[in-house]
């Protein structure tokens, strides 16, 4: 089956928060083949940021940083290049209340024709004309 999922779904496989199980084992289930999971480069650039803060905050150790690193590489899913869908990005953030950076995952999800998997659940009550999935729906 084919989903997108966003960055606040990834970090869940890293670091350990609510809804983790669900993040697990839809990334489990990647690897067996079971989903075919997209997302924009975008994808890559939000959690490598993502782990370098929880890094300067203390949720992740020194020694801890670098395999997160390299899990967020070796688990990724189909990477789109995130200009390919700025311009539908634009015009989404222009449309209605996201940010661009948001935008970038619903215009995947209008490319690739399949739900959006995220735990952001004001980006689905933003985002009403889109099929959105949250981490607490599975």
């Amino acid at each position: 089956m084919k989903r997108v999922i966003d960055a606040s779904v990834g970090i869940k496989t890293i670091i350990p928060e609510h809804d983790s199980a669900k993040a697990l084992r839809l990334r489990d289930e990647f690897r067996k083949g079971i989903h075919e999971l997209f997302a924009p480069g975008l994808y890559l650039l939000e959690l490598s940021n993502i782990i370098i803060s929880a890094h300067r905050s203390g949720k992740i150790s020194a020694t801890d940083l670098p395999l997160n690193y390299l899990e967020i590489l070796r688990h990724q899913p189909v990477i789109s290049p995130t200009t390919a869908s700025l311009k539908s990005a634009f015009r989404i953030a222009s449309q209605i209340r996201v940010s661009v950076y948001d935008a970038i995952y619903l215009a995947l999800f209008r490319h690739v024709n399949c739900p959006l998997i995220t735990a952001d659940a004001k980006l689905k009550n933003a985002a009403p004309g889109f099929s959105i999935i949250t981490l607490d729906d599975l």
